[in-house]
């Protein structure tokens, strides 16, 4: 299927001739983002990128608009499925989740009867198939109700690991489906953990020599507390300094590609601090009971020639006070 973008991505202010620009659909996953694949006509109205695997289409007028008549018959349109997976399956996908065939195909997605223990039956699932090389080292099994498992004993790595070989970037999400959203997106180097929110130990060594030259991580994982909590234990594994949260307007990657806005919020990225450091923001309460109640529990000066200074300047128990000043100018009889 056809790459087909939003015109009103394309960045420039010029309205006609031609230029060649950045692609919207694909800089930033790629590693010269300088790069202007993107040629565009202003006068036809048309645009192209060039680069191998984007092929992004962009028209500036509906493409059902015509310069011969005003008016014209289409063919009938009528759905086809062309996967081996079950319309069922193929629909789902298209009109629940906003993922095209073509992607399903190129993540190799399957269909299966399979156990499913919490169920206690065999039941028809969607299958993730994980590949390490052109090895398939693991199956992940998703009922239609949301029930999950894996093949007994596959090797645990995360999915779509391939796509980061060679790559200086990264992004890590929370399941498999936000991967195919972000493919939906143009952004390819983007893998899942295998387990959910859950962080473990045979994962990471398994994918080690895969991450270990990245130089940028954009933790993707659900915008809940279970994944707010896996992505600290992910940031604090990968090196906070290398590593960026994305915040999504939903749960997650594909509940922004459903209302249409994750092309926007893949870019709402907020950096790790370094641990152990404060902003103001982070003091911004305590401050303020410090401004409306002043210090809790402190030594007041009960000379009454010294007295007013009170007002200015307390000394809290349990806290050390340095004074200094200029030699000879009275330190020591002020603090005694």
């Amino acid at each position: 299927m056809a790459n087909i973008q939003n015109w009103n991505l394309i960045d420039t202010n010029k309205t006609s001739g031609t230029a060649k620009l950045k692609c919207p659909a694909c800089t930033d996953t790629r590693k010269n983002k300088q790069d202007r694949s993107l040629y565009v006509n202003f006068n036809s109205g048309v645009g192209k990128c060039f680069n191998d695997g984007c092929s992004a289409l962009f028209f500036r007028d509906s493409i059902e608009k015509s310069i011969v008549r005003d008016k014209y018959t289409l063919p009938e349109q009528i759905w086809k499925n062309y996967t081996n997976l079950s319309n069922e399956l193929v629909k789902w996908s298209e009109e629940e989740r906003k993922i095209n065939q073509y992607t399903l195909k190129h993540f190799g997605v399957t269909e299966e009867k399979y156990y499913q223990p919490a169920l206690s039956k065999e039941v028809n699932n969607i299958v993730f198939n994980y590949f390490e090389g052109d090895v398939l080292v693991n199956k992940k099994y998703r009922s239609g109700n949301k029930k999950f498992t894996q093949s007994k004993n596959g090797k645990p790595i995360f999915y779509n690991i391939n796509s980061i070989i060679g790559e200086d970037e990264c992004y890590i999400t929370e399941g498999e489906l936000d991967v195919l959203a972000l493919y939906e997106i143009g952004i390819k180097n983007a893998i899942s953990i295998p387990n959910g929110a859950n962080d473990n130990d045979n994962y990471w060594l398994n994918s080690e020599k895969y991450l270990k030259d990245i130089k940028k991580f954009y933790i993707a994982t659900d915008n809940d507390e279970s994944g707010n909590n896996v992505a600290e234990k992910i940031a604090q594994r990968l090196g906070r300094y290398r590593c960026e949260r994305v915040l999504f307007d939903g749960k997650d990657a594909n509940d922004d590609l459903k209302t249409g806005v994750l092309q926007k919020t893949i870019h709402n990225k907020k950096k790790y601090p370094v641990n152990g450091t404060f902003t103001s923001e982070d003091l911004w309460d305590k401050m303020d009971v410090l401004y409306e109640n002043g210090l809790p529990n402190c030594i007041e000066i009960k000379n009454k020639s010294l007295s007013c200074i009170n007002s200015i300047f307390k000394l809290m128990f349990g806290h050390l006070c340095v004074g200094t000043g200029i030699p000879s100018h009275g330190k020591s009889n002020f603090t005694e």
